[in-house]
């Protein structure tokens, strides 16, 4: 009986010896076909030109072609779900974002997934600082100036975003958080018409990307202030509105590349090492950046604590001004 129970566990060590041989066999050899890239929005817009660009790249050092689609719907949610419920062999992956992967979690409970558990995080590529606008006849200036109208005028102020839970309604809801004052938040279907409203005088403020830049430059916007750590080249003048008295204050959208859970080690570090290196292209860099984005590659590990602490920080605030799916 004892050789027996011998030759079950030898036998069921070369099960697992196998197992792994043929993961590791598999890292090794991948990519040999095709690679599908899934972009959870329509195309046209600015993070769908940037993400193309980058894996056309990506490809070149891959060996193999990546197929970019668009699959819009429910705020880039199916995008991500048919990322998550592919095979995890590295032949399907996709876009994410921290409105997907950080906001929309905390928003809706029946949303909830986590890195490693889901979904693998394979690296943060691109972040672009939100900026804070207002009407140029609003009753005030700057930041300090419009706390203290908020303050004065519990409820009046009016401010725009396009949609619950985007990072523009998380930007106010930090304000508001952080200064202790009261606000009417008015979402709209879309930065568009946010922007067309902020135009039309509609709103009082509201949060938005470099989309608004023009408008500054022409007066048909007043800049408040960026929600980055430091400056931003491209508005060298505009403070940052930890500067105008918002301490730790950040508020910037950023995504990346990510794979189904149970991917595979070597699989993770081959698409993260030929992202990192295509964002390192001179040239790409060059235009991303005069695109209003700021490059940022990473490892997988860097991506999950980024995820993890941003979900953390995100968490009070979203709880206090009772953020919820629209």
């Amino acid at each position: 009986m004892q050789w027996k129970k011998s030759l079950s566990a030898l036998r069921l060590a070369l099960a697992i010896s196998a197992v792994l041989m043929a993961g590791a066999g598999h890292a090794q050899n991948y990519p040999s076909r095709p690679i599908t890239f899934v972009y959870g929005y329509p195309a046209g817009s600015s993070t769908d030109s940037a993400w193309r660009s980058v894996a056309l790249e990506a490809s070149k050092r891959l060996g193999q072609p990546i197929v970019y689609e668009n699959r819009p719907g429910a705020n880039g949610r199916l995008g991500l779900d048919s990322v998550m419920r592919a095979k995890p062999d590295g032949y399907t992956i996709g876009v994410f974002n921290n409105s997907l992967l950080v906001v929309q979690p905390l928003m809706d409970p029946k949303l909830a997934i986590e890195p490693g558990k889901n979904y693998t995080p394979v690296m943060i590529g691109l972040e672009t600082y939100l900026l804070m606008v207002a009407r140029p006849n609003a009753p005030f200036k700057d930041v300090k100036g419009l706390i203290a109208y908020a303050k004065a005028n519990p409820g009046k102020l009016n401010v725009g975003s396009p949609g619950s839970g985007t990072g523009s309604h998380l930007g106010i809801a930090m304000v508001g958080a952080q200064a202790g004052i009261e606000y009417t938040h008015i979402p709209y279907k879309g930065a568009a018409p946010a922007l067309h409203a902020m135009l039309a005088g509609e709103i009082d403020v509201m949060f938005t990307d470099l989309l608004a830049k023009p408008y500054i430059d022409s007066g048909k916007m007043l800049g408040l202030g960026v929600g980055g750590a430091k400056r931003w080249s491209l508005l060298p003048k505009l403070p940052t509105i930890q500067e105008a008295g918002l301490s730790g204050f950040v508020n910037s959208a950023w995504s990346g590349v990510v794979a189904p859970a149970g991917v595979p080690d070597g699989v993770v570090a081959t698409l993260s090492q030929a992202f990192t290196e295509a964002l390192g292209v001179p040239e790409l860099r060059a235009k991303l950046e005069s695109a209003g984005w700021i490059v940022r590659p990473g490892t997988a590990q860097e991506a999950t604590a980024l995820i993890r602490a941003d979900t953390e920080l995100y968490r009070p605030v979203v709880k206090a001004a009772n953020i919820k799916i629209d």
